[in-house]
């Protein structure tokens, strides 16, 4: 979310902060489950990246208090609607915090509708689709969900929980790659310098650490 908005409450700020640029080395502060679904067409294209986000009760029940502006201690329609809005058009700037890339080159995607918010069991869930940009299924492709602010952590508790999905998934070999910190660290020793640091640029870092599905296709 850009620096501009206005912060009415805790947690509009919060949910700022969420999405605003961070130093580089920030601690995670908003924690969600995540699952990320690769959906396949018979012909070898890739037609949606599928995610789900579940965060924890802690930020959930932050974001309750500020937007039940009926004071039900719940979130309606109208509610959970502003919020939604709110998260679209800032999680575009980091495009949805999604990275595509095919044999190490990125791949843009983009937004066919909103990203739909709802309130279940004391926890805030986002849902939204992405389309990539003439995705097919042809060599090295690897998808990352991460915020590269490192400010909120996005955890894919179980491999399954990076999936492909659809009438294409015999295509590829499949591997869900959790990067090990310390190994990451000592690989890339010499450019994480205290000028890195002590930059905004952390996202080269966060995609580094970022838990990914690696897909090999022939």
């Amino acid at each position: 979310m850009t620096t501009n908005l206005i912060r009415r409450a805790p947690a509009i700020a919060v949910l700022a902060a969420l999405l605003a640029p961070m130093p580089a080395w920030a601690h995670p502060h908003v924690f969600a489950d995540a699952r990320l679904e690769i959906e396949t067409a018979a012909d070898g294209r890739v037609t949606e990246l599928r995610n789900v986000w579940r965060f924890d009760e802690v930020f959930s029940s932050s974001v309750v208090m500020d937007f039940d502006e009926n004071a039900d201690m719940q979130l309606d329609p109208g509610e959970l609607a502003k919020i939604g809005d709110m998260v679209t058009q800032s999680l575009a700037e980091f495009d949805y915090y999604t990275n595509v890339t095919v044999n190490g080159k990125d791949i843009g995607v983009s937004l066919p509708e909103a990203i739909k918010v709802d309130y279940q069991d004391g926890q805030l869930l986002m849902f939204f689709a992405l389309i990539p940009n003439n995705l097919e299924l042809k060599g090295k492709i690897a998808v990352g969900v991460f915020d590269p602010t490192m400010y909120a952590a996005l955890d894919f508790i179980n491999d399954e929980d990076m999936a492909v999905t659809g009438a294409a998934t015999a295509r590829c070999a499949r591997e869900v790659v959790r990067p090990d910190f310390d190994e990451i660290i000592a690989q890339n020793q010499d450019s994480l310098t205290e000028a890195f640091f002590e930059t905004t640029g952390s996202g080269d870092l966060s995609k580094l650490l970022a838990t990914r599905l690696e897909l090999v296709c022939e």
